[in-house]
C-alpha cells in the first residue's frame, strides 16, 4: 500500500507541513517549518506527528521515478524512525499533485 502525501498550511499554528501517512498502520512522517516571520522560519524539523520535533533531521532526499520518495535521515531522526533511510511509494492526497508535493519538500528542506 502506498503512503498518502499531503501539504498543509496552518496560519493559526504558524506552520506548514508535508505529511506522509500510512493509513494501514497510522504511521506518520512529517516535515514541518514555521511560516515566514516565525521564530524558526529558517529551519525545518521532522516528527512522527506525536513526537518532539527533530531539527535538521534529513541528510538528503530524492524522488525515484514518479512516485517513490526517499529520505536519508540524520542520526537523531534515524533513532526516532528506527531506520536511517525512509523509502516509500506516495499517492497524492487531496488538492496536491506529486510534482507539487516534491516541490514543497525541496522548498522546506532548503
Amino acid at each position: 500500500m502506498a503512503i498518502i502525501g499531503s501539504y498543509e498550511r496552518h496560519p493559526d499554528l504558524g506552520c506548514e507541513a508535508i505529511v506522509f501517512l500510512d493509513e494501514e498502520s497510522d504511521a506518520c512522517f512529517q516535515l514541518q517549518r514555521d511560516l515566514p516571520g516565525g521564530p524558526r522560519a529558517g529551519e525545518y524539523c521532522v516528527t512522527t506527528g506525536a513526537s518532539a520535533p527533530v531539527y535538521d533531521g534529513v541528510a538528503q532526499w530524492r524522488r525515484v521515478g514518479a512516485d517513490r520518495f526517499e529520505f536519508a535521515l540524520a542520526p537523531r531522526a534515524a533513532r526516532l524512525f528506527g531506520d536511517d533511510v525512509l523509502s516509500f511509494l506516495v499517492v497524492a492526497g487531496a488538492d496536491v499533485t506529486l510534482d507539487e508535493l516534491a516541490g514543497h519538500v525541496d522548498r522546506l528542506l532548503s
